[in-house]
């Protein structure tokens, strides 16, 4: 009895320890590709970041973008803001592929299925770490004049 409890404990150990399985990286190349077809230089949306930290931090923020470039958040210039969390649409397709180099331990990506851009980006490098997981949820994205 002992020894199928051993073999119980050893193979249930084994499968948690097994990395869950990443979106595969033609998905991501896919939107992508679907983001960059709409040629929208001139936009606006609200990124909300969901992690262990300060509440303000956490707090759903208005992002503008103008000709590819962030300007603002929260109506702030980004020139006093040093935060590499806050960045354009493209900039986001690239934080994926930035975390993924870091071979995380789970990975949970969402997109809009008109534009392609990214709505939840969730990343939990390691199981073995507490309060490292991050998410970014972009929503209201509208394309600006």
């Amino acid at each position: 009895m002992r020894y199928f409890s051993l073999l119980f404990f050893v193979i249930g150990l084994q499968f948690s320890c097994e990395k869950e399985p990443i979106a595969s990286k033609d998905e991501l190349t896919t939107q992508e590709q679907k983001w960059v077809d709409q040629k929208i230089e001139n936009y606006e949306f609200t990124l909300q970041i969901t992690c262990f930290c300060i509440r303000e931090y956490t707090l759903p923020k208005q992002l503008i973008v103008k000709n590819k470039k962030l300007v603002s958040v929260d109506g702030v210039s980004v020139e006093d803001l040093n935060d590499p969390a806050f960045r354009t649409i493209e900039g986001y397709f690239d934080l994926i592929r930035e975390i993924r180099k870091q071979t995380p331990d789970k990975e949970a990506i969402t997109f809009d299925p008109e534009l392609g851009y990214p709505t939840s980006i969730f990343f939990d490098l390691s199981f073995q770490m507490a309060d490292e997981e991050i998410n970014y949820s972009i929503s209201n994205l509208t394309a600006l004049n």
